[in-house]
């Protein structure tokens, strides 16, 4: 796993061009604080050089959100909270996985747990997601595999970069043919931003059945909450891997502050804001698809998440493409345009961010004569 991280590349090649390029990779719009929070930060700074040394009350929260939104009941002593997703599943993977385990990870999907379980020394196959079947898992791409070599089967639902959701009939599909996993992960990090649906969880009765696989997921609000580094995410799984994981965090991260838990635990309980994120960017969603239809991209349909994602167009400016890495590189060196690729065995992606601003929008649609695309 040599390869540098494709998102701080993308950064740098931003950074370089100091502003000048339209960013739709990762965005420039900031969602600002409700001013009674940072009210509240800057009145109790202080609590920053306090450890958190209990968590009930961020407990207690994070599991009415998990009830009030997810339908799931979960006790709160299965519930740790993580400085972050990525320390997460660090720690997930750490304590969870050993040297020479299989591991299955959806394909496209956020790379970060695969890379993780690869320098783990874990052996990760791909489950290729099906653009024609709503980003369903393809089970063929997996015909053959001795199930019984997957010891954890890490999802990412709603999924990076498709917003395809987690949905009983696709669990179904996965336990079918790889049933011998031991262990269920989902990030879902963008899980509350599910516009036409209920948020799903693998947590939820209707998922894995009387399966005795185990279940964790990732949840996380830093997407909703611009807190920063304050910003707390939250594992959720059987008591035993939590307390594992718990202990592996003693000595594996510092401690969160006092303020960051207090902080992220007045976020988990504020309801009526996270409704008016989500309408935010079903909002954003709207808007950029319309855009990219009449520039002449083809979005696929987004039921959730911050990301609209296109089939990679045949031309460009004239110029014909074969590869999402190609077409990006396109897009920004002769349009100023910054988008993600994602290149797949069986498909091509570029990836659009709903968090843009509305001049950014309309210099987008301003592209349409240049980029002269060409029919999908």
């Amino acid at each position: 796993m040599g390869k540098r991280y494709r998102f701080a590349l993308i950064k740098e090649k931003l950074r370089a061009r100091r502003g000048h390029v339209l960013d739709f990779a990762i965005g420039e719009q900031r969602i600002a604080l409700p001013e009674a929070l940072r009210t509240w930060i800057r009145d109790n700074a202080d609590l920053a050089m306090r450890p958190a040394t209990h968590v009930k009350e961020f407990t207690e929260a994070a599991a009415n959100l998990l009830r009030t939104e997810y339908d799931v009941d979960i006790p709160t002593d299965r519930i740790l909270p993580t400085p972050g997703g990525r320390a997460a599943m660090s720690a997930f993977v750490a304590c969870v996985l050993e040297p020479g385990d299989g591991v299955l990870v959806t394909e496209p999907d956020y790379p970060a747990f695969a890379r993780l379980a690869t320098h783990r020394h874990a052996r990760v196959h791909s489950l290729l997601l099906d653009p024609d079947r709503a980003f369903a898992p393809d089970i063929g791409s997996i015909t053959g595999r001795d199930p019984n070599s997957i010891r954890v089967i890490a999802l990412n639902y709603p999924n990076n970069p498709t917003g395809a959701i987690l949905s009983a009939e696709i669990m179904s599909q996965i336990m079918d043919v790889t049933g011998a996993a031991q262990v269920l992960f989902n990030d879902a990090t963008y899980g509350l931003l599910t516009f036409d649906h209920r948020p799903s969880s693998l947590l939820h009765e209707d998922m894995i059945g009387d399966s005795k696989v185990e279940a964790v997921e990732l949840h996380s609000v830093s997407k909703l909450f611009p807190l920063g580094p304050l910003a707390v995410s939250f594992l959720a799984g059987s008591e035993a891997t939590m307390r594992s994981i718990s202990t592996y965090s003693e000595f594996a991260w510092s401690p969160l502050s006092l303020l960051q838990l207090q902080a992220t635990t007045w976020c988990l309980r504020d309801s009526v804001r996270l409704r008016e994120i989500c309408e935010f960017f079903a909002d954003q969603l709207e808007r950029l698809r319309r855009t990219l239809i009449a520039i002449g991209f083809e979005p696929y349909p987004t039921p959730a998440g911050i990301y609209s994602i296109c089939r990679v167009p045949p031309r460009i400016g004239e110029k014909p493409v074969s590869t999402a890495e190609e077409a990006a590189e396109r897009l920004f060196d002769e349009f100023d345009l910054a988008v993600v690729p994602w290149d797949t065995p069986s498909h091509s992606y570029l990836r659009f961010c709903l968090v843009y601003r509305p001049e950014d929008l309309d210099r987008l649609a301003e592209l349409a004569e240049r980029l002269q695309l060409g029919p999908v």
